[in-house]
This record gives C-alpha cells, structure tokens and sequence, in this order.
C-alpha cells in the first residue's frame, strides 16, 4: 500500500504550450430583420424551424480554421430607460415576452426561450435563432448588433 501511495504520489501531469503570439481580429455587424432567413419545418414541438443569417467574415482562414478560434457575441439592452446593456457570449438563450389568447378569449402573457447561437467555417459565420419549444422563432423587428473575434496564432 506506501509503495502505491509513492508511485502515485511521484506522478504529476505537465502541460507545455509554446506560444509565439497570436493575433485577434474584431469585426463588427448590425443585423437588420431583413437579413434573417427562413428555415421552416412542421410548426409543431422538436421542428427543425429557425431564422439564420450567414455574415462573410474573409478573416477566418483555413489557418484559424485549423488551429484558431472564433467568439461571437450579442448586444443586448437589459435597461431601455437608461440605455444600458451588456455584450453576452453565444449561445444565449434570452427570455422572450408573447401574448396569446387563452381558451377564453382572454390576453395572456406566455415566456418562451429563444436560443441564439452561431456557427462558424471558413469566411463565414452563421447566426441562428431557435425557440427551445421547435415552433416558429419569433419575427425580428429591431437591428440586433454581434461582434465576432477571430483568433489565430502568429
């Protein structure tokens, strides 16, 4: 039993990484509700329907594509009144407000998860919204602002 508590103790993991510099590039972009695309399936739980939009981003290169990385992120407005908001990291998953009319005729108020996530390849980056319950994502009515930071050794 001490010989084995000796040998595992003697063990020890070393990670050696040579870093020579690197290289972050920051784009920019402002996506107006025309720009979304259509992805419709059965409107129906677990459908495959989602809004998209594919933004040429010439800075992911087969280089980053094979040993770099790339973020998104999306602005968001968290305080109207004050004009404050914050840059969130996708995928976010945001709460949005439907009203709807119950069995009675009645407005009510119903909070459905929308999933906002990208995929990236070479030059591109594609931005997907997809409510968690598979029906239609709700219709975008306001320009929605994403930075996408391209990451690539040197």
């Amino acid at each position: 039993m001490m010989a084995m508590l000796l040998l595992l103790s003697g063990c020890r993991k070393e990670y050696v990484s040579y870093t020579y510099g690197s290289q972050i590039e920051t784009f920019r972009f402002n996506v107006t509700p025309s720009q979304w695309k259509v992805v419709q399936g059965n409107n129906e739980p677990g459908s495959d329907n989602y809004l998209f939009c594919t933004l040429d981003v010439p800075a992911i290169t087969d280089r980053v594509f094979d040993e770099g990385t790339v973020q998104a992120y999306v602005w968001n407005v968290y305080d109207v009144n004050q004009n404050l908001g914050a840059w969130n990291t996708l995928p976010f998953v945001y709460p949005l407000e439907l009203y709807v009319t119950n069995d009675q005729g009645q407005q009510e108020m119903i909070i459905v998860p929308e999933n906002l996530r990208f995929e990236w390849e070479k030059g591109t980056v594609t931005l997907i919204i997809q409510d968690l319950d598979g029906y239609d994502p709700t219709q975008l009515s306001e320009t929605l602002s994403f930075k996408i930071c391209v990451s690539s050794n040197m």
